[in-house]
């Protein structure tokens, strides 16, 4: 088949849900992000709203996405996923790897052009891994957990990894993935790797994002199976459904798949014993959406 002129990966501020005013999605009970993207947090950490931002910069592996006629059939314990109704965009066995800075864009290889035709459906196939590169300012105090250094803005450091890992009480004092002190700190990247989306949940969505609704899936490589325990799934099975189609033509040429992470990033923290100041433990990943256009 024809190849596209292009495929253009980029990193965007869209927006998850109706939330213009701010840079990410730090608007809810105690907590705040203003136009610079400044964090407020009040009162104690586990009555808090939601609070995740924008990083400096976002790492994913990409193995498979395509368009699809049909929705895809999920992986279940038993079955795995059926994409049969799908025209591939990029196959990668070794996978291609994306490292993206907001407004940044990133041309891949290998990729094919599906047939003309409507599309209502995409997925995606990825490592359950993400690279964030972050610095964020608060108007807080916030301590390197527990007994480390202090100071209003905290970064990412070069370190890795699971998401579960929050779930522990027994949290590394001072910790290695995160430094908090004043602005002269200088950002690494943190790799989590996406053991689970909650305490033993496995499987998430359908959910709202830009330009329809996303359902992921944590699975194995080997088996591509929904996977049953923590630190076991190596890729993530993502489906899209579109609100607006996508169509591709004769005249087509531009595949440009735009990442909405301005809530891309969120903090594990906990109280210190002051008042509305915070104990940090890592920045990590937060959700994600794609945006797929085809010209």
């Amino acid at each position: 088949m024809m190849k596209w002129i292009k495929i253009i990966f980029t990193l965007t501020m869209l927006s998850f849900f109706s939330n213009a005013k701010a840079l990410g999605y730090c608007e809810d009970t105690g907590v705040s992000e203003d136009a610079d993207g400044v964090i407020t947090f009040t009162g104690g950490e586990s009555s808090m709203g939601d609070c995740a931002f924008a990083p400096d910069e976002y790492t994913i592996k990409i193995y498979k996405m395509a368009l699809c006629t049909s929705t895809p059939t999920r992986p279940t314990t038993t079955d795995t996923y059926d994409v049969s109704s799908c025209e591939d965009v990029i196959v990668s066995p070794d996978g291609q790897d994306v490292n993206l800075a907001a407004g940044s864009e990133i041309t891949l290889s290998g990729v094919t052009r599906p047939a003309n035709g409507s599309y209502s459906y995409g997925y995606i196939l990825m490592a359950n891994t993400f690279g964030i590169k972050a610095k964020k300012q608060f108007t807080n105090t916030m301590h390197t957990y527990q007994d480390g250094a202090t100071g209003n803005y905290c970064w990412t450091k070069d370190a890795a990894a699971y998401n579960s890992d929050s779930d522990s009480a027994g949290w590394s004092d001072p910790s290695p993935l995160v430094e908090c002190g004043g602005a002269s700190g200088t950002a690494g990247t943190f790799v989590e790797t996406l053991d689970q989306f909650d305490v033993g949940q496995y499987t998430a969505g359908p959910i709202s994002v830009t330009n329809g609704t996303l359902s992921a899936d944590l699975i194995t490589d080997a088996n591509g199976l929904l996977v049953t325990a923590n630190k076991t799934a190596d890729r993530l099975f993502g489906v899209q459904t579109f609100t607006t189609p996508i169509i591709v033509t004769t005249d087509s040429s531009l595949f440009t798949v735009s990442f909405g992470v301005n809530q891309a990033s969120g903090i594990w923290m906990t109280d210190e014993g002051a008042a509305n100041e915070y104990d940090v433990y890592a920045i990590g990943s937060g959700p994600f959406s794609t945006f797929m256009t085809v010209e």
